[in-house]
């Protein structure tokens, strides 16, 4: 047996149990091999890149059609009451066992293996699936909108009509979409510095885009953006459109707290740092206090004033009209009717207006291209984690001398295709609403394993930082938040499941049962590895009893 021990350095802080137990045979090798180059503001900027902070100008869009008797500036009040809660555990747990993987570290130490790569491969098929969809939602919506917004500010409308012509088939959506893909890929080859400069630089122009698109809501009046609207849409005023909202958008209690959805599925992402633990510098309590407690309060503070500019200056009925027609296919739209497309309507005609529409827009391009970066990153440290610890082979947790996991880049590359296809060329990913329910359901047993941690694992606990072991009386506070943000996170899953009953016909039962059926999955993989494992002489009994080297 070796005893490895938490070592301080002026460059890199390691809050790590004061002694860790650590069998030589049980991990691939004796350190990670991963490189701490992730220091706090990177860490922050990359979960705000990952919940997209002006995604919302999106998501709004689906938000009002599917739920119209939802106040949606409310249902963000709602999401960061308990998406702090959630932070919280995750700050903490991530405190206690600063190593990639996040949640399967934490579950598999705190329940036993099988439960964290279960939880872990839920969020790992969600993250997947998405690197593939959120290309191809860049090629139907983000482009498009991009050119259609540089028509209606006054440019030629001929780009426009060129893409839609050479995106008329799924051959050709999957051969642009695919492009974007690999370009995601190759980027996930680099060092991790660089793909986190990168994700900086997304944050910066993306910021720069929430800071102009709501600097010109605040200063358009409803009147205005009316009369524009109305002198390019003769045929569908701004009217007859906010009157069909109005009809059958009544904002109700129950109608606002179902509509959370969309608003929870814009938070997903501030916990992103707690997986790749294993390359941040410092202090893991600061730098992910910052990035998973302080995202998602930074976060709803953006999109509680990007819903509440948006209804000012558009109005609420008309952007519920205009979303229930454009979903129902009632009323015709040059492209994807988000508030980005709209503003391009309140730009005066030609100068530098085009471009300026063309440049709003294409923030939900870079956005979506941040997702497809991230959620395909995310992944690649999961799967190092699980054949660090010998539960998949050991091959897929080679490292190059950078610290790029590749096996497990180019393994996940495949996957990250069979997303793009399943997205072209089936209905199988209109399940944006089954991925946010499967994803809060295993947040919810993060969120019961937090709570339980003090007491199943009382000698870890105890070497945890003195944050993580505050309590209130004799109940540590993070039973207390962690009990409170697993009933909020089942919530959130069952809300997500109510959309059958609501706009969105092709959402069925049987779909939705397709990620819980991923937690039986890897289930049984863990023991199916166990049991190839233990005959080959691997005491992999002791994964669960200890933390992996560093």
């Amino acid at each position: 047996m070796a005893t490895t021990l938490g070592v301080e350095a002026p460059t890199n802080v390691v809050n790590l149990p004061k002694v860790v137990t650590v069998r030589e045979d049980v991990y691939v090798r004796k350190a990670s091999g991963l490189v701490r180059t992730v220091g706090p503001s990177s860490a922050l900027f990359s979960n705000l890149v990952a919940m997209g902070i002006i995604v919302n100008f999106f998501w709004v869009v689906f938000a009002s059609a599917g739920y119209p008797n939802a106040n949606l500036v409310d249902t963000v009040l709602i999401g960061v009451l308990i998406n702090v809660g959630v932070g919280f555990v995750y700050w903490m747990l991530s405190s206690a066992m600063p190593r990639s993987g996040g949640d399967y570290v934490f579950m598999g130490r705190i329940f036993h293996p099988s439960i964290g790569l279960a939880t872990n491969l839920v969020f790992s098929a969600v993250f997947i699936t998405w690197a593939g969809l959120f290309a191809y939602y860049i090629t139907v919506y983000g482009l498009p909108m991009m050119l259609g917004s540089y028509a209606i500010a006054g440019g030629s409308s001929g780009p426009l009509t060129t893409f839609q012509s050479m995106i008329s088939s799924s051959n050709e959506i999957f051969a642009i979409s695919a492009l974007i893909l690999i370009l995601v890929i190759l980027i996930s080859f680099l060092p991790t510095k660089w793909i986190f400069r990168t994700t900086v630089g997304i944050f910066a122009v993306t910021a720069v885009i929430y800071v102009v698109m709501i600097g010109l809501l605040l200063f358009t009046n409803q009147a205005t953006f009316a009369s524009h609207w109305n002198a390019a849409n003769p045929a569908n005023t701004y009217a007859t459109i906010a009157a069909s909202g109005a009809s059958g958008d009544t904002i109700t209690t129950s109608g606002t707290f179902l509509g959370i959805v969309y608003t929870m599925l814009s938070f997903v992402g501030y916990a992103n740092s707690s997986y790749y633990a294993g390359e941040i510098r410092g202090s893991p309590t600061r730098t992910q206090g910052l990035a998973i407690f302080g995202a998602p309060i930074i976060f709803a503070v953006l999109i509680a004033v990007l819903y509440a500019t948006t209804y000012l200056t558009f109005g609420r009925d008309f952007i519920v009209g205009l979303s229930t027609g454009y979903v129902s296919g009632t009323v015709a739209v040059p492209a994807f009717p988000s508030p980005l497309l709209l503003a391009a309507y309140i730009l005066p005609s030609g100068g530098i207006s085009p471009v300026l529409a063309a440049f709003l827009s294409f923030g939900v391009v870079l956005t979506f291209f941040g997702f497809s970066l991230i959620y395909f990153i995310v992944p690649t440290r999961n799967v190092f984690a699980w054949s660090f610890d010998r539960v998949f082979p050991s091959a897929l947790a080679r490292v190059s001398r950078r610290g790029v996991p590749w096996v497990a880049v180019i393994g996940l590359a495949v996957f990250a295709f069979v997303s793009l296809y399943f997205s072209v060329y089936t209905t199988l990913f209109n399940y944006l609403g089954y991925s946010n329910f499967g994803f809060w359901f295993a947040v919810g047993i993060v969120c019961l394993g937090g709570a339980l941690f003090p007491l199943i694992r009382p000698k870890l606990f105890a070497q945890a930082p003195r944050i993580v072991r505050t309590r209130i009386g004799s109940v540590p506070v993070l039973t207390l938040v962690g009990l409170l943000s697993f009933g909020a996170s089942w919530y959130v899953s069952y809300a997500s499941s109510t959309a059958a009953f609501l706009e969105f016909s092709s959402y069925s039962y049987s779909g939705l049962m397709v990620l819980p059926a991923i937690f039986v999955v890897g289930f049984v993989l863990y023991w199916v590895s166990y049991a190839i494992q233990k005959r080959r002489g691997i005491p992999v009994d002791l994964i669960s009893k200890e933390l992996p080297p560093d």
